[in-house]
């Protein structure tokens, strides 16, 4: 009986380590929160992958196996996770549970959340400690410090503004999307040099997460972006999202200045948390931002004028006019020279968490990658982007996972977007679960989500084909439609 105990437990084990990379990966992307992962169980793709006991084959390739990037704290939750896992395995070969390793099988995903919720704590602990001792490096230099927060363009603003910024002055900002407060303490602690501008990006899944961010480092300047509805399933309305963004209004210098996007009437609403503040409406259509004939090239990058110059720029879409509007409202309150301000927005090159636009290298079709995140106000963006190409008689293809995190408005706001894009997109490839039925419904049979079908027609692509990418899509399919899979992608 021992010998038939442990011969289950080496047949179940590579089962087992699969399906652990994939709840691990999962963990990792609801960022180790028990709300996020909770509502992602309740959703339908969280609850079909809930119910995923059968392994696919690609799921035990190199491209096809779903895990999580490696960090310390990834790491941490591995390991405590195969501890659980020999215990559980101890029980079985004592007892002779010749069963236990299947069951251990099924309830798996207990193991990365359980183990996730051991290492909060910690994380809380030297999240406090990594804000003390960034807090007292900042101090001593006293920086001008910038927070940017909204629901949607965020790390946009924040790194045209940084780019343009640095024309004049030093300045220091975390690393891509970094927006937490372990991960911005922690990379002020590595990477301030004592730089004059400190610009920060406040995030939050709830209330109180950009004031506890802020009570360390409270901004002489704050940029609001927008508003949308983002994370509802987290923050449970609209009102609370308008809530949970103007903390940071309210945490801004008395002295200080509140930059409102007065293209979204939402940030009115996020403004008006604080009315001690002073605002500042910044905007495409505000004369001293004034951003005319505005359009795109052949590869969907912006084109405009301001004043009397000429704006070439290396930012996909019409709607980072607005983007724009916040860099030079910005740059002309730190009495920044036009000249440089205008060198700032020409020579800046998006990063990866941007937009990308380019040929693909075989079938020469445009990819818009805009796969890093989505939220409704983003959508809608890259859905007129991909308008501007239908009107050119180009042939459009929506590959969209949805959107997460809704909530009750899942199906509502998915069935707006499907309106919207119905008389734009010819065909659409779904990916996810969320708000599927709802693209469905309006787009019937010219709708699909089967993967195969998408990765064998991908190569009879041509270039008057072009192709959107909306949100984070299986990684064999991104892998197919990047620039170059060797390398980072980037504008053309």
């Amino acid at each position: 009986m021992m010998i038939f105990t442990i011969s289950c437990i080496a047949i179940a084990l590579p089962f087992i380590l699969v399906r652990l990379l994939r709840w691990l990966a999962w963990s990792q992307q609801k960022e180790y929160r028990w709300d996020r992962i909770w509502n992602f169980l309740l959703s339908p793709e969280g609850m079909s992958e809930l119910v995923r006991l059968k392994p696919e084959k690609n799921d035990f390739t190199r491209t096809g196996m779903k895990r999580p990037v490696i960090t310390i704290r990834s790491m941490g939750v591995f390991f405590l996770s195969l501890i659980l896992l020999g215990y559980f395995f101890s029980l079985s070969i004592n007892f002779l549970w010749w069963w236990l390793p299947f069951v251990i099988y099924i309830v798996l995903p207990i193991l990365p959340m359980t183990s996730s919720f051991l290492t909060e704590n910690l994380k809380m602990l030297l999240s406090f400690g990594l804000l003390f001792i960034a807090n007292k490096k900042v101090s001593k230099v006293n920086p001008k410090i910038i927070g940017i927060t909204g629901s949607y363009g965020k790390t946009a603003v924040r790194h045209l503004c940084t780019h343009v910024l640095s024309q004049q002055y030093t300045v220091y900002t975390p690393p891509k999307s970094h927006n937490t407060p372990l991960s911005i303490s922690w990379d002020i602690i590595k990477n301030y040099k004592q730089q004059d501008i400190l610009l920060l990006e406040f995030a939050a899944y709830k209330k109180g997460e950009i004031k506890k961010l802020a009570h360390w480092f409270s901004p002489e300047i704050s940029i609001i972006t927008g508003l949308t509805s983002q994370h509802l399933a987290l923050f449970g309305s609209l009102e609370n999202i308008i809530k949970a963004k103007g903390e940071l209004v309210k945490a801004t210098q008395l002295t200080g200045t509140v930059l409102c996007n007065a293209k979204d009437p939402g940030t009115a609403k996020i403004c008006q948390q604080d009315s001690s503040k002073t605002t500042l409406p910044y905007s495409p259509d505000n004369k001293n931002t004034l951003i005319t004939n505005h359009q795109l090239n052949e590869k969907g990058l912006l084109q405009a004028s301001w004043k009397t110059h000429k704006l070439s720029t290396h930012l996909v879409g019409l709607h980072h006019t607005e983007t724009i509007a916040a860099a030079i409202t910005l740059a002309q309150l730190l009495k920044i020279l036009e000249i440089k301000i205008l060198h700032g927005i020409n020579s800046f090159l998006p990063e990866a968490v941007f937009t990308q636009s380019y040929l693909h290298p075989k079938t020469h079709s445009l990819i818009i990658n805009d796969g890093k995140t989505t939220n409704p106000k983003g959508f809608r963006s890259a859905l007129a982007l991909l308008d501007h190409y239908k009107k050119q008689g180009k042939n459009t293809i929506l590959i969209t996972g949805g959107i997460i995190d809704l909530g009750d408005e899942t199906e509502t706001i998915h069935l707006d977007l499907a309106r919207t894009a119905k008389p734009i997109v010819d065909m659409v490839f779904y990916t996810g679960s969320d708000g599927k039925a709802a693209f469905k419904e309006v787009f019937g049979p010219r709708m699909t989500d089967h993967l195969k079908t998408l990765e064998s027609l991908i190569p009879k692509f041509n270039k008057d084909d072009v192709i959107l990418i909306e949100g984070r899509i299986p990684p064999t399919l991104d892998k197919l439609l990047q620039k170059n899979s060797n390398k980072t992608r980037k504008n053309d």
